[in-house]
């Protein structure tokens, strides 16, 4: 891909560690940001994931139809990031996705000036969090905690997330000042 204007963010990390939480803060901060909404093949839930659910076969025609930048396969879901982040980042603006750590390959060979930041926090927090959520048992818990870690680019931005949220909004958007 071209070298463009606008800047590409991004987040990635492990279930549980914050991502969504900490986007939806910064959605209301950063107005010269363009949040991506992901395609998901998931219903919508009531959590803080903003995301649009999408068929498996709507999923697989429209990745066909060259409709998605980027997908990626996780947790027996499909995932997909628009190509309209593309007319994003030609017009000058900055464009931040949550995306995965399995599709970094793929997203640094078609944007190889993306920015990656990876959230972190501690195991026990993230198993809180993952509690909380309510949307796995405690054995598929236990395997994604202890599932083995995709190193990163060597250039990844690292920010921890294991206090409050003001703290870990901060710390987020001190990584997006690029």
């Amino acid at each position: 891909m071209k070298k463009t204007n606008g800047n590409l963010f991004v987040i990635v990390g492990a279930s549980g560690v914050g991502k969504d939480t900490l986007l939806n803060e910064i959605k209301r901060k950063l107005i010269h940001f363009h949040f991506v909404r992901r395609y998901i093949t998931r219903n919508l839930d009531k959590t803080n994931e903003d995301h649009i659910p999408i068929s498996s076969s709507d999923f697989q025609k429209k990745a066909k139809d060259g409709f998605f930048a980027i997908t990626w396969k996780a947790h027996c879901l499909s995932y997909g990031i628009p190509k309209s982040i593309e007319d994003e980042l030609k017009k000058g603006v900055n464009v931040i996705f949550n995306g995965s750590r399995l599709a970094l390959g793929q997203i640094k060979e078609n944007y190889p000036d993306a920015k990656i930041i990876c959230i972190t926090a501690s195991q026990k927090t993230i198993e809180s969090r993952l509690i909380l959520r309510n949307r796995e048992n405690k054995a598929d818990i236990k395997k994604r905690l202890n599932r083995e870690v995709i190193k990163l680019p060597s250039d990844t931005i690292y920010v921890k997330n294991e206090s409050d949220l003001e703290t870990g909004v901060k710390k987020l958007i001190n990584a997006l000042d690029y």
